[in-house]
């Protein structure tokens, strides 16, 4: 019987880690992928929660990761909150539904209540979110700073009324609005080469 560890990420751990998330998003979303080019530009960042990030390891081995960062919902009264958002999550393909993704969002999420965080919102499928108290961030009356909307944006109180019902329109880390597709292909270039494929389910 394999040995489950977790512990929170280290700057020692940032290399595999970003490896890790190569495999764990390649192909998923689009040709290739963006996650872990995008774990790169944010380290050192005043946006990262490093106290919330945390790895998982079988039997030594690295095989789930979780990275937070701060957001903000400016309030339709006035003022910002602050906030987090996590993603990305990943776990390596040979790893997958064995409940380490949901682990290390239950763990970080626990801590993250007791470090007096309000709430989160974040981007993702709303049918594996659900079971972790999220729900459509419109319920809350939070928006995109764009003013847009969608399923995909979701929303949890960590703390209960932690969200209020004011509303507001949510501000990511500017990591996160946009990739420079030049910056992230000279970076895969590190890496092993792996063909990028255009898949059924893409979104890009």
């Amino acid at each position: 019987m394999s040995h489950r560890e977790f512990r929170p990420e280290k700057p020692s751990d940032w290399d595999a880690v970003e490896h890790l998330t190569r495999e764990a998003f390649w192909n998923v979303y689009r040709p290739g992928c963006f996650e872990h080019y995008l774990l790169h530009i944010l380290r050192g960042s005043e946006s990262v929660v490093e106290a919330l990030n945390e790895l998982c390891l079988e039997d030594g081995a690295l095989c789930g990761q979780i990275f937070y960062t701060r957001s903000q919902l400016l309030r339709q009264t006035g003022g910002a909150l602050a906030l987090l958002t996590f993603g990305p999550v990943s776990v390596h393909p040979d790893h997958q539904r064995r409940g380490i993704g949901t682990e290390l969002i239950r763990r970080t999420m626990a801590r993250a209540r007791t470090m007096g965080f309000p709430g989160a919102v974040i981007t993702g499928d709303p049918a594996y979110y659900r079971r972790f108290g999220f729900r459509a961030a419109a319920d809350f009356g939070i928006i995109m700073e764009d003013g847009s909307s969608f399923p995909e944006l979701m929303a949890c109180e960590l703390i209960p009324g932690g969200l209020g019902s004011a509303g507001g329109r949510i501000r990511f880390c500017p990591e996160f609005e946009s990739v420079d597709e030049s910056a992230l292909l000279d970076f895969d270039s590190r890496f092993p080469p792996k063909q990028r494929l255009k898949l059924p389910g893409q979104l890009i």
